[in-house]
């Protein structure tokens, strides 16, 4: 083959080389062996002006080539001057092509298949150059056809000629070998024509309607496709979505009743259907496999980072540990009409943790072990995590922001809401939300799975990565009791604890204190605190609580209690830690709804200490209690005398307003004496005062009675009514 390189009659060098076919060079008409031609280029008898590429040969300079050589390639190919002389002039079909931009942009831009595909750009480079082709050979079968085509003479066939220019098209080559029109047409006049007359009617409805006539059905062409309409697309994609997940040839049959009916063309192919579920994939997933599966791998997600505080974010979640021990259970049997029991041991028991975790460095701050998960159980988990953080920092701390799921969301969420200051519940059905959820994944990996009793992944996993249930069943004998797996869990997370405690800490001291939220004693009990179960009262001693046998004492310096002795009340107490309490007023026995909390009073109040009898046995801090209850009770004994006085001073005002009120009251009714013993006295100075009396005249004085100090009680003596031997 001829062509132009560098202004330069050139020649392929495969067409001088004699075939290879170990080395797939040369061709069938070559002459040359191909060491020969190595030879003679070595020695610049034979030029190359372009070396050789992949799929494509080196090029040879024509003119400098030898006179033998030249004439052999003339005998075998033709002269290339001559060839080169008839390409250089246009056939009319090159010449009416015309580039357009509009076929390019509509392939490029606006057409997409399958939900948003584009073309591949070799399509698109194929199918623009097919409609520049096309419209060329309208062009010269409308506008050219008598000037051109028909002529005086014997009639020509049309197409045929047409056909022909299109098939020269494709020897054209560029000055490096590449086809310059390398359209996919047919190269046979009739299937030419059909081709031309059938994108001539899709122009009529719309230009784009004509570029989308030469696309391939396999890139989402639906002239050429069965389903071609809506209404048969909606068929398809409601047997598709259905829940009962049917396959391929199921639906291919279910689609073929209903189109007979409506007279549409049938699938023959179960791939049609299958290449339909790829492309309504994303639309029939929901029907298919829930919405749980569609929020998971189609909706978009939100990327988050761990926090870098600690206490800022916590998450919690229960889960079974995968971890087996062994309950006798009692059992009734009946053997010859007669019941009997026996204890029959069962050896597929599981415990569950709830886990409260700090997703700064993934600490377990809390966490509580029972049968099941349950609202009691998240409690103790969360109480847990509170009474770690006074382990760690000397005071309880809640967090800034809570997660859970939505387990028991009517009676947890207002608990949650108050154990935090953002509370976020995870979205139904989110799992990827939850950070725990890994987490738990790793704690079966990394501790459980090492364990004799584990009891593998969970059913949805693969089952080459399952324990030997045989070997497990051969040994069943050797799983632990409840209290050793008990043992085992503690012993798991405390490592956890350990492993993770310096970074915790680390993030403790980058916590701001703005972020940084106390859990006052009050409030912790009020939101955490164990109840007795029953009202309780508050005497002389204060309050008394039985918890396993032990009676203990509570009191508390606030003096307004004092006047609250006649309630009834709730008690709340931290059963690690009974040093303190929290009571809450309640309705009073023998009314409606009695011992249901009011919550207008509340008081904390502290165990009492027993001092020893013995000052020997005494410490300082037993005389600083002492002295601060005789501080107090001073302070009580001041606050009752003021009010005495202050109640005398308004008696006293009354009487001097209103001097009919001394002989209606207690001192005329009651022969009451004052400390001398006087009754007449007292009620003579207080009518002399009223007449503005300026003397008392005391004609005989009896002897004062002797008073006793209240200083001067033992103030250790407990009193004991059994003392009293008089009656009242």
């Amino acid at each position: 083959m001829a062509l132009i390189f560098n202004n330069r009659v050139c020649v392929f060098a495969n067409e001088l080389i004699i075939y290879n076919p170990k080395r797939n060079v040369g061709s069938q008409d070559g002459f040359i062996p191909e060491g020969t031609f190595q030879t003679m280029k070595k020695r610049k008898q034979i030029i190359v002006l372009h070396r050789s590429t992949p799929g494509q040969s080196a090029i040879v300079d024509f003119e400098t080539m030898r006179e033998d050589m030249k004439r052999k390639f003339i005998e075998l190919n033709g002269d290339p001057r001559a060839v080169i002389a008839t390409q250089s002039q246009k056939s009319l079909l090159e010449e009416a092509i015309v580039f357009s931009n509009d076929a390019f942009e509509f392939y490029t831009t606006k057409y997409r298949y399958d939900g948003g595909k584009k073309l591949p750009d070799a399509k698109i480079d194929e199918y623009t150059l097919n409609v520049r082709v096309l419209e060329a050979i309208l062009y010269l079968r409308d506008e050219h056809r008598k000037d051109v085509i028909g002529t005086s003479g014997p009639r020509v066939n049309m197409w045929k000629k047409l056909c022909t220019l299109s098939n020269d098209l494709l020897t054209l080559r560029d000055p490096h070998g590449k086809p310059l029109f390398p359209h996919t047409l047919p190269q046979n006049a009739a299937s030419l024509k059909r081709k031309c007359q059938e994108y001539e009617d899709a122009c009529r409805i719309s230009r784009e309607e004509g570029y989308r006539y030469l696309i391939h059905k396999n890139f989402g062409n639906k002239s050429a496709a069965v389903v071609k309409d809506e209404e048969s697309e909606a068929i398809l994609h409601k047997l598709i979505s259905l829940h009962n997940n049917l396959n391929s040839v199921q639906i291919m049959e279910e689609y073929n009743k209903v189109a007979e009916i409506l007279d549409k063309p049938l699938i023959n192919s179960p791939v049609t259907v299958d290449n339909y579920k790829k492309k309504m994939e994303l639309t029939t997933m929901q029907g298919r496999k829930g919405k749980k599966v569609v929020a998971n791998t189609r909706k978009m997600q939100i990327h988050r980072e761990a926090p870098t505080q600690a206490l800022t974010y916590w998450t919690l979640d229960g889960w079974t540990v995968e971890l087996l021990y062994q309950k006798k259970v009692a059992k009734d049997k009946k053997a010859n009409g007669e019941e009997k029991r026996y204890m029959m041991t069962t050896y597929t028991n599981r415990k569950t943790i709830v886990v409260v975790l700090d997703a700064c460095c993934k600490y377990p701050v809390g966490y509580a072990i029972g049968d099941h998960e349950s609202p009691a159980l998240i409690r103790e988990a969360l109480r847990n995590a509170v009474r770690h953080t006074k382990e760690l920092f000397g005071d309880r701390y809640k967090p800034l922001q809570l997660q859970s799921d939505n387990y028991q969301k009517g009676v947890m969420v207002p608990f949650y809401q108050a154990m935090t200051k953002y509370y976020t519940p995870a979205a139904l059905g989110n799992a990827k939300s939850k950070i725990i959820e890994p987490y738990f994944k790793y704690l079966n990996v990394q501790h459980c799975q090492k364990q004799g009793n584990w009891s593998g992944f969970g059913i949805t996993s693969d089952q080459d990565n399952q324990p030997n249930m045989e070997v497990i069943n051969a040994n069943r004998h050797l799983i632990p009791d409840e209290e050793t797996l008990m043992g085992q869990i503690e012993a798991m997370m405390m490592k956890e604890r350990a492993m993770k405690i310096k970074d915790f800490m680390a993030a403790w001291e980058q916590t701001e204190e703005a972020r940084k939220l106390p859990f006052c004693d009050e409030e912790y009990l009020l939101l955490m605190g164990e109840t007795t179960g029953r009202t309780n009262h508050i005497n002389g001693d204060g309050l008394r609580l039985e918890m396993q046998g032990e009676r203990i004492n509570y009191d508390t310096f606030d003096i307004s209690l004092r006047e609250h002795y006649n309630e009834d009340w709730i008690v709340r107490y931290d059963p690690e830690d009974m040093s303190r309490i929290l009571i809450s007023n309640a309705v009073r026995k023998g009314m409606k709804d009695a011992g249901k909390e009011i919550g207008t009073l509340r008081y904390m109040m502290q165990k009492c200490m027993k001092a020893p009898m013995a000052l020997a046995d005494q410490k300082p801090e037993h005389f600083e209690y002492r002295n601060r209850v005789k501080g107090f009770n001073e302070e009580l004994q001041q606050h009752i005398d003021d009010k005495v006085a202050s109640v005398d001073g308004h008696i006293k005002n009354l009487q001097q307003r209103i001097p009919e009120l001394i002989n209606n009251t207690l001192l005329d009714r009651y022969l009451i004496t004052d400390s001398r013993g006087q009754h007449k006295d007292a009620r003579s100075k207080m009518r002399d005062e009223v007449t503005d009396a300026d003397y008392e005249d005391v004609t005989e004085r009896l002897p004062q009675a002797v008073v006793i100090s209240a200083n001067d009680e033992d103030e250790d003596y407990e009193f004991n009514p059994a003392d009293m031997s008089y009656s009242r």
